[in-house]
């Protein structure tokens, strides 16, 4: 399920219904090239991990966590009933995990109800900019250099950096 869904592009852009296979196309190039360029998925997916834990806590691999599904100590085979999760660090409550492996399996992305409007917003310019791209190649127009603006690489500078 991606977390802004072409039809909410739809109804905010009110896209005429005779160009939708073109829209729906471009709009999936745009949330695969902002996926490029921020390095990762922005649709919620499950993943797994394993990590060692030191100063009682890991770092995983993903940010942006939905939901922490299941943590288990490899050393012991037992779930582990408690921790803090503070963005991509995870603080164990219990001492004694130190120096242990943990598999973490967890969902990591954005929902639609958590999908942050900046990057929304960013996506709709995107699009609106390859729609024009498009319209250019079909109109044989020689002016054809797709750039992104200022303002649309800051918001994606920013997420890129809150995943390193």
């Amino acid at each position: 399920m991606q977390p802004f869904p072409f039809e909410k592009l739809q109804k905010i852009l009110e896209l005429k219904p005779d160009e939708i296979d073109i829209d729906l196309l471009i709009f999936n190039s745009a949330l695969f090239y902002v996926e490029n360029l921020l390095g990762y998925q922005l649709a919620d997916k499950n993943y797994n991990e394993l990590q060692t834990v030191k100063d009682c806590m890991v770092y995983t691999e993903q940010s942006n966590i939905t939901e922490m599904i299941n943590i288990i100590d490899m050393t012991t085979k037992l779930r582990v009933p408690h921790c803090v999760i503070d963005g991509r660090r995870i603080l164990f409550i219990d001492t004694k995990l130190e120096g242990h492996v943990v598999f973490l399996n967890y969902n990591s992305g954005f929902l639609p109800e958590t999908f942050p409007a900046d990057l929304k917003e960013a996506i709709i310019k995107i699009f609106l900019l390859k729609k024009k791209d498009f319209i250019k190649h079909v109109n044989h127009e020689d002016d054809s250099a797709f750039e992104i603006h200022k303002d649309i690489q800051s918001v994606i500078s920013l997420y890129r950096k809150k995943c390193l």
